[in-house]
């Protein structure tokens, strides 16, 4: 593990204004044009409501971004030579019990959700954050440019979402550190698989993939990839007879009862919000038995105070701090 150095910061959770800079970095590089802008206009009203407008949605070059810390978190970096490392933000109050596994999105890192994994940390003490970065690849929607990416897109259209080349890889690497999670001691039910975007297609893709139940999945602005491959080809779609949706379903009998979350903007433009409900249509129909879509008005393809507040309710419901590595039997 090789340290970050968090030092030199007054104790607190991350202000409001650092963790809305760090906001405006989740966002897709989209129409071919690496999304950087000016991080300080509009600040104020954005403060003031919570939602962070287009204009904002930009990102520093992690070379240029000064590294946000507090003397309540540890923030240490690890993993394998073959990935680039992953971020772990841990209280330095309180010894974990449970893991959240969050995964940016496309032409981010796991650097730039660090703020809100902080947010997120200081009234969950008990859970762990990784934050893991995606290889770099040549992203055929954004004209071959290469930059972080879980697999490659060449639309968000139902025909382009069935193809994801290197989804696969990237669960596998997941379901790594899941793995290695649960070699450590954790139980798969003291684990919660999220992201944003990209990273929250990943996110339900390689959770309904996993062959025991995790203690939940989020999903924030994002959508289910490659859904055909949940179901036979006679019952691909969420419009078709949901008569026999579990029979026709691959996903794991114990893996449908994870509790799935989805948060959306309705005002998104990148990954539009139908998209949301045509995935929860499609998690029904394979046979999820609690499943959840929030949305929330007026906002784009970001994240907002009321939406990460909403994520750790969630996050709390699911891992409730019970001072031990097991789940209490409900």
């Amino acid at each position: 593990e090789t340290s970050h150095g968090l030092k030199n910061q007054a104790a607190g959770p991350p202000t409001m204004k650092r963790l809305l800079l760090s906001i405006m970095g989740h966002t897709e590089v989209r129409r071919g044009v690496s999304a950087r802008g000016n991080r300080l206009a509009g600040l104020s009203s954005a403060a003031s409501s919570g939602i962070l407008p287009p204009s904002l949605m930009a990102r520093t070059p992690l070379s240029d971004r000064q590294s946000p810390s507090s003397s309540r978190f540890s923030s240490v970096t690890e993993g394998m030579e073959a990935y680039p490392k992953d971020l772990v933000i841990r209280s330095k109050e309180k010894k974990d019990t449970a893991t959240c596994i969050f995964l940016h999105g496309l032409g981010d890192t796991g650097r730039g959700w660090e703020d809100g994994a902080q947010f997120l940390s200081a009234t969950l003490p008990h859970v762990k954050f990784i934050l893991p970065t995606a290889k770099s690849m040549a992203v055929t929607l954004n004209m071959g440019m290469k930059m972080p990416a879980w697999y490659d897109l060449e639309g968000l259209d139902l025909r382009s979402n069935e193809k994801c080349h290197g989804i696969d890889d990237s669960m596998a690497r997941i379901s790594d550190l899941i793995q290695k999670e649960v070699s450590r001691g954790r139980s798969m039910q003291r684990i919660v698989l999220a992201g944003f975007s990209q990273g929250g297609a990943l996110s339900l893709y390689a959770g309904l993939r996993q062959r025991e139940q995790l203690a939940g999945i989020i999903c924030m602005s994002g959508y289910l990839p490659k859904p055909s491959s949940y179901f036979s080809q006679s019952s691909s779609s969420p419009a078709s007879s949901s008569a026999s949706s579990s029979s026709s379903s691959s996903v794991d009998p114990d893996v449908l009862s994870t509790p799935i979350r989805l948060f959306h903007g309705d005002a998104d433009d990148v990954v539009k919000l139908e998209y949301a409900h045509d995935s929860l249509a499609y998690l029904k129909k394979m046979g999820c038995k609690d499943t959840g879509l929030k949305e929330y008005g007026k906002l784009p393809h970001s994240a907002s105070i009321e939406e990460l507040k909403d994520v750790r309710d969630f996050i709390a419901s699911v891992l409730p701090d019970n001072g031990s590595g097991i789940k209490p039997k409900l």
